[in-house]
């Protein structure tokens, strides 16, 4: 491939993309002449003055994932055998270890594992860093590498190098995980957390395609006990799928509410999507559980709720990921782009991307209490006469622990429920009964078409 190839090659994409309709902020083909006249002039030297051989095809594909990369995390470049084993994940059936990851602070972070797989068993944390995948320290590296690494055949194994920092003391761990088939329930310990004030509670794991007829199943059983509030706990919920945000949602809003919103530069990635006509709504009063692993789908629900003032947030800032990734194609090698074209907007208008949702009342926890959470709820499901001794000790040692959010947003309800139907609840009840659509002034996007919902809210 030689310079004057190089050039035209580049000319006739620039030319082709402005055929094909550049939204007006995008610069003209003459403003990035000069720049790829550079990267041709580059590549060329490279080829005739380098002290080995080098494959152009490995220059242009090594400038194309760093030009990704540049973006964000989420965006990549993606060769042909990445296109190849795509079409596998979506088509077929591959291991996974079971955690939500994310890049904090410039590095490879878990959000979040999800329960009774490989990551949850080998005790992987929310706030982890991953600083290894095998032997390639993972410095710089994309989420969807990291992914394509952490994936692979049911039964494989793959090492991977966690750092964990408690009480200012960093800690480094190696862990060799079996890779599996992902299957997870991912609604939880449905409950009369108070019997007595007919408080409810159901955890939230994740969002798949069975978790809005689980949850709605699961709210249904507790009514039947007479509940007449409830505690959501999104709190380690890393997110899923954006269908499944809306279908929770519309569990307890009112149809035709804004759920969410996404925006890009393209028109089409410009979409609304609201609650539909004819679902179940309960209308009874809440509180959701948001911590700094909740990420994703769930902080599309929280933030629904929140701008809807339909539940009171409690607990922590939560991670902040909310971006639409779109697969595009590109030449004539099985060649394409995960690019990411559109952020996540709330009923306000609240970009949750790299923002986060805040709770209505803050009430944080160490990171030494949500590890106490985890091991209190996981040795609860164990039988004491199956346990190892050291798994017994642990476990005596954490039956006098409380989970501080879960207490306050008990007492917070007890509180709601004491007030209702006084003349000071009023205000407050008003909020809750707003009529469908209130939240719609602040519609943050062009189109009210909701259009067809993206897969999901993750990589």
């Amino acid at each position: 491939m030689n310079l004057a190839m190089i050039r035209r090659t580049a000319a006739i994409g620039l030319i082709a993309g402005a055929a094909l309709g550049a939204s007006p902020s995008q610069p003209s083909p003459e403003d990035i002449f000069p720049y790829l006249d550079l990267f041709a002039s580059a590549v060329a030297i490279i080829q005739s003055d380098y002290a080995d051989e080098v494959d152009p095809t490995n220059l242009i594909y090594g400038a194309l994932h760093g030009m990704l990369r540049s973006l964000d995390p989420h965006s990549e470049f993606m060769e042909p055998q990445a296109v190849d084993d795509l079409k596998v994940e979506t088509e077929g059936e591959f291991g996974g270890l079971g955690i939500e990851i994310g890049v904090r602070d410039d590095m490879l972070t878990v959000i979040a594992p999800m329960e009774d797989t490989p990551a949850f068993k080998a005790g992987l944390m929310p706030n982890d860093k991953i600083i290894k995948i095998g032997d390639e320290n993972t410095r710089g590296m994309s989420v969807g590498d990291a992914i394509k690494r952490l994936r692979g055949k049911p039964g494989t194994k793959v090492t991977i190098t966690i750092q964990r920092t408690l009480k200012d003391v960093r800690e480094v761990k190696e862990h060799t995980i079996t890779r599996a088939i992902i299957k997870v329930n991912t609604v939880r310990d449905a409950q009369m957390v108070d019997p007595t004030n007919m408080i409810g509670y159901v955890r939230v794991t994740n969002f798949d395609k069975n978790t809005g007829a689980a949850l709605r199943d699961a709210i249904d059983a507790l009514v039947t006990q007479g509940m007449e509030a409830l505690v959501l706990d999104l709190r380690n919920n890393g997110g899923g799928l954006l269908v499944t945000s809306i279908d929770v949602s519309s569990l307890f809003l009112r149809a035709n509410d804004v759920v969410v919103s996404t925006r890009g530069r393209i028109p089409s990635q410009n979409q609304v999507y609201r609650v539909p006509e004819n679902g179940t709504w309960y209308a009874f009063p809440m509180v959701v559980l948001l911590n700094g692993a909740s990420a994703s789908a769930s902080e599309i629900v929280t933030g629904a709720l929140k701008d809807h003032k339909r539940a009171v947030v409690l607990g922590s800032k939560s991670f902040g990921k909310g971006s639409v990734q779109t697969v595009l194609p590109i030449g004539a090698n099985n060649t394409a782009l995960r690019l990411t074209t559109a952020k996540y907007y709330t009923p306000s208008g609240v970009c949750i991307h790299g923002t986060g949702i805040y709770p209505n009342i803050e009430v944080p926890i160490t990171i030494d209490d949500e590890i106490s959470i985890v091991e209190k709820r996981a040795l609860a499901r164990e039988s004491t006469n199956t346990m190892s001794k050291a798994a017994y000790e642990r476990y005596k040692q954490l039956e006098q622990f409380r989970d501080q959010q879960l207490d306050r947003a008990v007492d917070l309800l007890k509180g709601m429920r004491f007030l209702a139907g006084s003349e000071y609840a009023l205000s407050f009840t008003n909020r809750m009964e707003a009529p469908a659509g209130a939240a719609d002034e602040a519609d943050p996007a062009p189109s009210d078409d909701a259009g067809e919902p993206a897969d999901d809210t993750t990589e």
